[in-house]
């Protein structure tokens, strides 16, 4: 006579604790992830407005995936930190280093190389030479070097630079940059971004004043690297966006909006 009402109560509790779970799962399915990216212009891939084909790749990953996305601009050295704290969860457009891994997990292959394949771009590290400087650049080398080498805020160039026993100084955006070499307060800046480039060409102000090295000082993948606590909780997560960042970026209608800014794609 008692088995029934027990038999009863072990369903309901099976009941609740199934609903339970379905409710948790599907509460943290829909739980926004944070992403960060830089508040100065780095055409075309982000701007302070939150346009620019990272923006757009991501937004496609989402509509992919039914995920949802936070993303914010900040200051690069804030978005670092911020990441490194867990209050943000990624990073949108960022090199794989050393120091950036102690806190933050880069898409890698199964060898455990960076998955290449993976990233949101690829960006090239430029030298700019005031045109009166002797400053020389042969795509190794970097000589005649009397100044401090401006470079962008909290970027890895720095830290490569450094490294090499170059002094440095940073500077806020690519403007900043570009306006020190024409006035003469700098000799050489090494700058990311394809507007960097389209300045030092194209502005009437600073054009006959600065030279372009033909030589890039350094190739970078651009990732979306996350958290080590946000990778943690659901890394079958993270994977599926890094490998939709890829599928996107090789579909024919983002290559056409690729190509629509001038962008050559790469296949990988």
């Amino acid at each position: 006579m008692t088995l029934i009402p027990r038999l009863v109560t072990n369903t309901l509790v099976t009941s609740t604790l199934l609903a339970f779970t379905l409710q948790m799962q599907n509460a943290y399915a829909i739980t926004p992830l944070k992403f960060c990216f830089e508040d100065t212009s780095q055409a075309p891939w982000t701007q302070p407005d939150g346009t620019g084909l990272n923006i757009e790749l991501l937004r496609r990953v989402e509509q992919r995936l039914n995920e949802k996305f936070e993303i914010t601009s900040k200051p690069w050295k804030r978005c670092l930190e911020e990441v490194r704290l867990g209050v943000q969860d990624g990073l949108i457009g960022s090199a794989a280093s050393t120091e950036r891994r102690q806190f933050s997990v880069f898409p890698s292959t199964p060898e455990g190389k960076d998955d290449r394949s993976a990233a949101l771009n690829d960006d090239w590290a430029r030298v700019y030479i005031r045109t009166d400087s002797k400053v020389h650049w042969n795509g190794k080398n970097l000589s005649n070097v009397k100044q401090p080498v401006l470079v962008q805020r909290a970027y890895l160039i720095g830290k490569i630079l450094q490294e090499k026993g170059f002094q440095i100084k940073e500077v806020r955006t690519i403007h900043d940059a570009l306006s020190a070499l024409a006035d003469g307060s700098a000799e050489v800046a090494i700058l990311q971004s394809t507007e960097a480039e389209n300045l030092a060409k194209y502005d009437s102000s600073i054009k006959h004043k600065i030279a372009i090295s033909p030589q890039a000082f350094i190739a970078l993948a651009m990732y979306l690297p996350v958290n080590r606590q946000t990778h943690a909780r659901d890394p079958r997560r993270i994977q599926a966006i890094w490998d939709a960042i890829r599928e996107v970026r090789a579909s024919s209608e983002y290559r056409q909006l690729l190509t629509a800014h001038g962008v050559q794609f790469e296949a990988r």
